[in-house]
């Protein structure tokens, strides 16, 4: 399974000290949120000026390429278009040959409801509530040759990158990951031919991020949210609880080669192996804590059946891989283990210039193999498993205004050494023990169980900014509506954890 400390990288803007509550909204400043709505005015006008005047350099590279606006590949700022896919399917090569550099930059505030249970708030979700920069990217990505394009994408966060530490001197947290590193990339070799009578689009892919290749947004890194908040990280805690092996807990951490295929535009298919990475050079260093993957045989697949019928665009699919890891690096005391994700996953668009619907489904059950060593060590029993469901709906309208509510529920096998709290100093194994664990929050029943709901609202202005608001509600986390907070061993209810998260982005 993947540590909750994982979560998606994210962007972001300003916001104003918003307390929520599930259907309830206080401001509770009125003079703070207007200077908060003066900011964010003046922010907006400088950005869209900066698009007026540099106008001609402002696209990024993909809409200068294809000469087409952004909205032709994308739905919104994440979700891709038929468009967008066959952009992808044929390897980023359609079009001529431009500048392959863009840059985005973001910044934002990330809120959370509650924070009373923690034993110092401002070591263990410091920034909470926060204006800060949050990240930025540098792309490199375009057509390099008629058959082979890529995507390569550089991050920089801002987030919480040094040690935090108590009043008394004790580490209580750690930097996230490296200043620069390797984010999600792609490079591809595609070609277009036919075979006995059919069109066959192939190719072969070369990513750091198992499932990143991929051509819809249901499948790990590149499904919804789109963003979320780099604070997470370093908070220790994940936006949907607890998820699988593949879905983040490889990205930025594995080399992948694979093989894939596109008949008649209807049936997708794809197979890869991913490979440990040893970066030398510290442009191509890890997102993170990295699980050492100790086999040269960790296979992915995906198979997906397509169909596009005018404005609709339908997609009824499934995907895996199996992971060998020589250890979870996040918990002391652990053996080796193999990880068996296995995903079925959906998705609908109705696209339109003005009214357009959208929307996914995705469900992954991981079967964990951690052999006997690891019992009475670092887990309950030698096996286990997690199963993560995750739905997304959006209107957009115009490409200037959306919505999107999304469900999201996690469930797994009993496991309390591994989930739940210890408060033994003398008890060193296992993800909640005092000494050197890593997660934020523990288990009061000793299950992963994690279930909520949420919106997020954005808008942008001109096809270079996007802004949003997102909320997430918290029906239950880690095993229940009460779990503990590891700081400070206090108990701690679900709805504690209610995220408010604003942010945008500038893309250059």
């Amino acid at each position: 399974m993947k540590h909750p400390i994982r979560t998606s990288p994210s962007i972001a803007l300003v916001t104003c000290e918003i307390a929520t509550d599930f259907g309830n909204w206080a401001v509770r400043d009125i003079p703070q949120l207007k200077s908060c709505v003066v900011r964010f005015k003046r922010a907006v006008i400088f950005w869209v000026g900066l698009h007026s005047s540099f106008i001609a350099h402002a696209l990024p590279s993909f809409s200068a390429q294809t000469e087409q606006p952004c909205k032709a590949c994308h739905l919104n700022i994440g979700e891709l278009t038929p468009t967008g896919r066959q952009f992808k399917l044929k390897g980023y090569t359609q079009g001529n040959r431009v500048m392959p550099f863009s840059l985005t930059a973001t910044a934002s505030v990330t809120k959370v409801k509650n924070t009373s249970s923690s034993a110092d708030a401002s070591v263990t979700m410091p920034k909470n509530g926060k204006l800060i920069p949050e990240e930025a990217n540098l792309y490199v990505a375009g057509k390099l040759s008629d058959n082979i394009g890529g995507n390569l994408k550089w991050t920089t966060s801002f987030a919480n990158t040094n040690p935090l530490y108590s009043s008394s001197g004790v580490q209580t947290g750690s930097r996230v990951g490296h200043d620069l590193f390797l984010d999600a990339s792609d490079v591809r070799f595609a070609q277009q031919d036919e075979v006995a009578a059919q069109s066959v689009i192939w190719g072969i892919t070369l990513n750091n991020a198992p499932a990143s290749q991929d051509l819809w947004n249901t499948t790990p890194v590149h499904t919804f949210p789109y963003r979320s908040s780099s604070l997470l990280n370093a908070w220790g805690t994940g936006q949907f609880g607890p998820t699988t092996m593949m879905d983040g807990g490889l990205t930025s951490q594995t080399t992948g080669v694979g093989a894939y295929a596109m008949l008649n535009d209807a049936i997708y298919i794809e197979l890869s192996n991913y490979f440990k990475t040893s970066p030398g050079s510290s442009a191509l260093q890890l997102s993170g804590p990295v699980n050492t993957i100790n086999s040269s045989s960790n296979p992915y697949w995906r198979l997906a059946w397509n169909r596009i019928n005018g404005n609709h665009s339908y997609m009824l699919g499934t995907f895996g891989m199996v992971t060998h890891l020589a250890r979870d690096a996040l918990v002391a005391g652990s053996a080796s283990g193999k990880y068996t994700d296995i995903g079925i996953d959906a998705q609908y668009q109705h696209i339109t210039d003005t009214h357009s619907v959208s929307a996914q489904a995705s469900y992954i059950r991981e079967q964990m193999d951690w052999g006997t060593r690891s019992v009475g060590r670092s887990h309950d029993t030698a096996s286990g498993s997690l199963s993560t469901l995750k739905t997304k709906v959006t209107y957009d309208y115009a490409r200037t205004y959306g919505s999107s509510i999304f469900y999201f529920k996690t469930t797994g096998s009993t496991d309390n050494l591994y989930w739940a709290y210890n408060q033994d100093p003398a008890v060193v194994t296992g993800a909640c023990n005092q000494t050197n664990s890593m997660l934020a929050y523990c288990s009061a029943s000793g299950t992963p169980k994690t279930s909520g709901l949420g919106f997020e609202l954005y808008y942008a202005p001109v096809p270079q900014v996007h802004i949003a608001l997102q909320q997430t509600y918290y029906r239950a986390f880690l095993g229940g509506s009460t779990f503990i907070d590891n700081s400070s061993g206090s108990p701690r209810s679900a709805n504690n954890n209610n995220l408010t998260y604003l942010y945008a982005t500038y893309a250059h």
